[in-house]
């Protein structure tokens, strides 16, 4: 018969087996920990006892990161049916993420502030609210709530993860270096940590330490899918962080290039790579081909803003007009439906500001990009993805012979981080 447990973080877990809630609980360390198996474990769960709620509502997670978006829905239906007879906490973390599946952000986020409020403990649910906020630029949000939180998990490398990455999103990277620090020693294959770290270390210009550094912490990480890769990335930024051009681009060739991915952030990571080489004067345009035929077969796939910015600089990187006139047809006919006017005020003007740069139009890319200097941070991503934006800006004036304010961005560029293709751009 089932009964009310108590699963690893304390809270009620309603089961009739202790081996279906120990297998959730390894899955719950696997998705906070970015492990691959995720998502199996979650399966193994819900298969040793198909009423535990959570498990269900985990596994509808896993599916939802893997785009398997109907089998996620079909999970989170089960979770809630079998949920709706247990306690408040299930139905609650369920209907949350039920939410989230169904593509009900701005509801799903309101379910998961209220769920936090009386299960702090939640981890789980703090995990993907935090990830709504981390891709609609919310970054102060974000550090407020882990500040809070922080307290109901004494010792666990995961919620000092958060907190330490949300501590360099909004400029504390001191702070944000010491925590990510801490969190590894407690758990070296906390990969959230890691890249809290590489986040800390690049902000800081700390290249030579990232070079260092990161290597030995990612080696731990075996167990990632793609996410090794995105770590692999923050490596890659370091090289090109201290002017090694050659050894960046070698490292993106046997990273993302040998095996071209349509998973969003090896996407993202490969398309923003090759478009910083081109910035700094590298010659691959032949290495777009794989990028712009992967953004073309995706236009279905474009919800998040950030997403579909990068598909556009990949379609018209990689040559492929067409197609990319295609897209931002469908960014314009979005904007007219999007309430929020992000869509329509910012991705647009910035889609058509990377044509003109692809196109070789400088002074367009800076009439439309320069206007949204202080709104590209809505569009989500991190700081240093969102820098390959602002750095097409920056390079825009100087290929454009417009010195002043070529000179004005790179004073600004340096003294946040000096990168060696600032220190050393020539007006």
């Amino acid at each position: 018969m089932p009964s009310v447990r108590a699963d690893a973080y304390g809270l009620p877990a309603t089961t009739a087996s202790s081996d279906a809630l120990e297998t959730y609980d390894r899955a719950v360390d696997a998705l906070l920990g970015w492990d691959a198996e995720a998502l199996d474990r979650f399966g193994a769960a819900a298969t040793t006892d198909p009423g535990l709620a959570l498990a269900h509502a985990g596994l509808a997670i896993c599916q939802f990161l893997d785009e398997r978006f109907v089998e996620a829905r079909e999970s989170a239906e089960r979770a809630r049916t079998a949920a709706s007879t247990q306690t408040l906490r299930e139905r609650g973390h369920v209907e949350a993420i039920a939410l989230l599946v169904e593509g009900k952000v701005h509801d799903a986020e309101a379910a998961m502030t209220r769920h936090l409020v009386d299960f702090p403990r939640d981890l789980v649910v703090f995990q993907r609210l935090y990830f709504v906020w981390f891709w609609q630029g919310k970054f102060g949000e974000m550090l407020d709530l882990s500040s809070v939180l922080t307290r109901y998990y004494p010792g666990s490398s995961f919620m000092l993860g958060l907190h330490a990455f949300a501590l360099e999103q909004t400029g504390r990277c001191d702070e944000a270096l010491r925590i990510a620090q801490a969190a590894i020693g407690k758990n070296p294959r906390d990969a959230w940590s890691v890249h809290a770290l590489a986040h800390a270390l690049y902000e800081l210009g700390a290249f030579d330490t990232g070079v260092t550094r990161l290597p030995p912490a990612i080696h731990p990480c075996a167990h990632l899918g793609w996410f090794r890769n995105h770590l692999l990335w923050h490596l890659i930024l370091m090289h090109l962080g201290r002017g090694e051009y050659e050894r960046a681009s070698g490292l993106g060739r046997t990273v993302f290039e040998r095996e071209p991915s349509s998973i969003p952030g090896d996407l993202h990571d490969s398309i923003s790579l090759l478009w910083r080489l081109e910035l700094c004067g590298l010659p691959v345009k032949d290495r777009w081909r794989p990028f712009a035929a992967i953004a073309a077969g995706r236009l279905d796939r474009q919800p998040l803003l950030f997403h579909a910015a990068h598909l556009a600089m990949a379609l018209a990187a990689g040559g492929d007009w067409a197609t990319a006139e295609r897209q931002l047809g469908m960014l314009r006919e979005r904007a007219a439906r999007d309430r929020t006017g992000l869509t329509g005020q910012v991705l647009v003007p910035l889609v058509e500001g990377l044509h003109a740069f692809a196109a070789g139009d400088y002074r367009r890319t800076v009439e439309r990009i320069e206007p949204l200097r202080g709104r590209i941070v809505e569009l989500g991503g991190s700081r240093a993805q969102r820098d390959v934006f602002h750095d097409t800006l920056y390079e825009a004036c100087f290929r454009a012979g417009d010195p002043d304010r070529a000179r004005r961005y790179l004073a600004e560029r340096v003294a946040r981080r000096p990168d060696h293709y600032w220190r050393t751009r020539g007006v």
